[in-house]
């Protein structure tokens, strides 16, 4: 705490405590706080003070650039849950499934591309009416499109079976491509099932 006593003219002001520093009233424009030799301040307006606020950037914590670059590469951002289908464990599952669905047509040979075009289509077929059910307004429209959602799973997992018994791709990579489009479907049908 600050003595009441008066200081020689000239002398330091004693240093203040952080606390009775930030309790202490601020002056306002009509009331200017008084120098050291008890005259008045010439300039017109607030003083600035020693224990300004930090900068407005540091208010958040940062996020690391692991994260950020995680978000972008599977391009969602901050504003990840902008949509509703963005919040949905469904919607997540399909992309993935949509990414191997590419890699496992990739490796398919040119003669056989019809069912790789098929497989692409599917699995995004899948993802988009996954999505669009999602961000329909009423029950029925969003049972309408997450049933056929759950159809294009079917036709990936259909292809994938083409795949493995017409030994068109790695095998491995087609049964895990079923499986992705299995979950996906039980989830579509947990949607459903909560739609009623």
């Amino acid at each position: 705490m600050t003595s009441d006593k008066v200081r020689p003219e000239g002398s330091e002001p004693p240093i203040r405590l952080i606390d009775e520093a930030r309790t202490a009233p601020r002056p306002t424009p009509q009331e200017p706080r008084p120098t050291a030799h008890g005259q008045p301040p010439t300039s017109h307006g607030p003083r600035p003070t020693s224990h300004a606020q930090p900068p407005t950037g540091h208010a958040q914590p940062p996020t690391s650039d692991a994260h950020a670059h995680a978000f972008a590469h599977e391009g969602w951002g901050p504003e990840a849950a902008a949509f509703p289908h963005e919040r949905l464990d469904a919607y997540r599952v399909a992309l993935h499934m949509a990414v191997l669905a590419k890699k496992v047509a990739g490796a398919i040979p040119r003669g056989h591309r019809n069912v790789a075009d098929h497989m692409q289509r599917s699995a995004q077929n899948a993802v988009l009416l996954l999505a669009e059910g999602a961000n329909r307004r009423t029950p029925g429209e969003k049972r309408q499109r997450f049933g056929e959602s759950r159809g294009e799973c079917g036709e990936v997992a259909a292809t994938a079976d083409l795949v493995i018994v017409m030994e068109l791709s790695p095998s491995s990579d087609a049964r895990e491509l079923k499986a992705l489009a299995a979950r996906v479907s039980a989830m579509l049908t947990g949607l459903l099932n909560r739609l009623g």
